[in-house]
This record gives structure tokens, C-alpha cells and sequence, in this order.
């Protein structure tokens, strides 16, 4: 039976970083709380040999691992070799909804944004959250943001303004963007200037409100700081 007690952990964690150090600090952290740390990879071929020889209880996944599989491709693949696993994406990505994944698979998994950690139990809480939702998903949730008052960027923002934003930001027009959402070119312009006032940026002759949505839809991904 697994555990995460304080004197008793025995969770085997696979860990997939691309940042090298980050990587090194995450898994020296982990093994100094008694994690078995059964492998570190910076991308997917390493981590995928790790994962077939060694199946871990946990992986810890970047989503973002440079050019070839992503953390979820690599989330995929596992999940369907072990469908127990418990998956944790630690990611610069400040909202899970700006994951091109599987439903089932972000509802089953725990995602944490790199940003929100401010101390290691944060991680060992995940951990144990990523276990519950694929092992007992019918358990209590931990609201892991509510207890360290760590909250997405996003959370005010919509469904369909996140979806606005990511069309504003893949250089689509407004007459564009406007057939794609069926809706007229003037809502489009209205519904565009709404989100840029929730996202407080401001219209003045000087700015370029698109550029800068585009800039933090970006910012959102964990691209630019």
C-alpha cells in the first residue's frame, strides 16, 4: 500500500524537467524527504527508458520539454502502459485550460504551476493529490491553491475569453476571428476590448492592444517573464 506519511514514505517519483537545475534542486529536495527518486530525465526519450524499466508510483512531468514529445505526450503514453500512475505536471503554464491534453487525463492528473510553489510541502501535497485523483477519485479534494493563497492569474478570465485570447494570440484578425466564433465583426471588436480591460491593459493611441494580449497570453504560457 503506498504512503506519504512523514516517517514512511515508500512513492517511487519519476521526474521530467527540462530545466537542468530546477531538475537537480526538485530531486535533491524530494530524496532529502525520503522520496525514491527511481530516475531524472530532461526529455522524453530518457524519461520514457526510466518509466519501462523502472515503473514508477509517480511521475512529475514538464509540459513544456523542447522540441519532440511533451510532457503530456509523455503522460499519455505512460497512463496507457499503467493506467495507476499518478501524474503531477509541474509547469510554467498558469492555467491548465491553456493545455492542449485529454479531458480525462487533466480531470485524473494534478497540475501545479511552477510559479505558485513557495515551499517543497506544496510538491509533497500534489504528490498525494495526484495519487487520490487516479487511485480514489471519489475522495475529498485537496484545494492545494486555497490553503497557500495561491491562485491562477486567470481565474477571473472565462472559457470563451481564454479561447478569445488564444485566437488573438495565433494572429487571427478580428474579421477572422469573428467567422471563426460565428458572431458579428463588431461583437468581436467589443467582446476583445472587454478582455483587454479585464486583463487591465489599457486602449490609448500609443498601444497596440492585440500585441499586448498577445504578450500575455505568453506570459500566461510560461514563455516571456
Amino acid at each position: 500500500m503506498l504512503t506519504t506519511g512523514a516517517q514512511d514514505k515508500t512513492v517511487k517519483l519519476l521526474i521530467v524537467e527540462n530545466d537542468r537545475i530546477l531538475l537537480t534542486t526538485l530531486a535533491s529536495a524530494l530524496h532529502a524527504k525520503n522520496y525514491g527518486i527511481v530516475g531524472t530525465a530532461t526529455e522524453a526519450p530518457a524519461a520514457i527508458e526510466y518509466f519501462n524499466r523502472i515503473k514508477p508510483d509517480v511521475v512529475i512531468l514538464d509540459i513544456d520539454l523542447g522540441p519532440g514529445p511533451t510532457g503530456v505526450d509523455l503522460a499519455v503514453h505512460m497512463r496507457s502502459k499503467s493506467p495507476m500512475l499518478g501524474v503531477l505536471f509541474c509547469t510554467s503554464i498558469d492555467d491548465k485550460r491553456l493545455v492542449s491534453a485529454p479531458a480525462r487525463l487533466l480531470e485524473s492528473s494534478f497540475y501545479l504551476p511552477k510559479q505558485n510553489i513557495t515551499k517543497i510541502e506544496m510538491i509533497e501535497s500534489a504528490i498525494r493529490e495526484s495519487i487520490r485523483l487516479v487511485r480514489s477519485p471519489e475522495g475529498a479534494s485537496l484545494d492545494i491553491y486555497r490553503l497557500n493563497e495561491a491562485k491562477s492569474k486567470l481565474t477571473s478570465i472565462s472559457d470563451s475569453d481564454l479561447q478569445l485570447l488564444q485566437l488573438v494570440a495565433s494572429g487571427l484578425s478580428n474579421k477572422e476571428i469573428a467567422f471563426d466564433k460565428g458572431i458579428a465583426l463588431k461583437s468581436c471588436e467589443n467582446a476583445i476590448a472587454r478582455l483587454a480591460k479585464k486583463l487591465d491593459i489599457p486602449f490609448t493611441i500609443d498601444t497596440n492592444q492585440r500585441v499586448l494580449l498577445t504578450r500575455k497570453y505568453f506570459e500566461y504560457m510560461g514563455k516571456i517573464a
